[in-house]
């Protein structure tokens, strides 16, 4: 059994016995990046999308009625729920144009690694998020799936999530 395996298989066991297993939890006790851990899920929970797809899977979930953005540093976990704002390119970095939108500033494209798309419980609710990783593997910013005020994953916007997974699924081989 090769490092790689063994650890998979560590980690599928971890989430198998805690579904609501937080990843970068894992991350910091194994010393390894989040998007390691995140590609060491079990199959079904995972699917990854080429980072030359950043603008389109931004612009797709530009129409969805209603996200959580979250970023997050070791001081901070900053969410914003509501719609993403338009953006565009520039200067190695994704502009969000939007003046009216709540969600301003500039993200760091240039430094973009990989795309995941999970669906993964999250304190025992079900939960569907895009996270977004830098070329070292930490998180950069994650947009999930938004709810309503019963804490209802809103079905329109699952319904998005669920055809962008697929259409990076079948992409892909793992």
């Amino acid at each position: 059994m090769t490092a790689q395996s063994s650890l998979r298989q560590l980690i599928r066991e971890r989430i198998a016995e805690n579904p609501s297993t937080m990843t970068d939890a894992l991350a910091r006790e194994l010393s390894i990046s989040e998007a390691e851990v995140v590609r060491c899920l079990p199959d079904e929970m995972w699917t990854e999308a080429p980072t030359e797809e950043f603008q389109t899977i931004w612009k797709t979930m530009t129409g969805w009625e209603r996200i959580t953005f979250i970023a997050r540093n070791p001081g901070a976990v900053v969410e914003v729920s509501g719609t993403l704002p338009d953006g565009s390119p520039g200067h190695g970095m994704f502009n969000l144009t939007d003046s009216s939108n709540p969600l301003r500033g500039h993200l760091m494209i240039n430094r973009l690694g990989s795309i995941l798309l999970v669906s993964k419980p999250f304190f025992k609710l079900e939960s569907h998020s895009v996270q977004f990783f830098d070329t070292e593997g930490e998180p950069m910013f994650a947009v999930y799936v938004g709810r309503d005020e019963k804490r209802t994953l809103l079905p329109s916007v699952l319904e998005g999530f669920m055809a962008l997974r697929d259409r990076y699924a079948t992409q892909e081989a793992r």
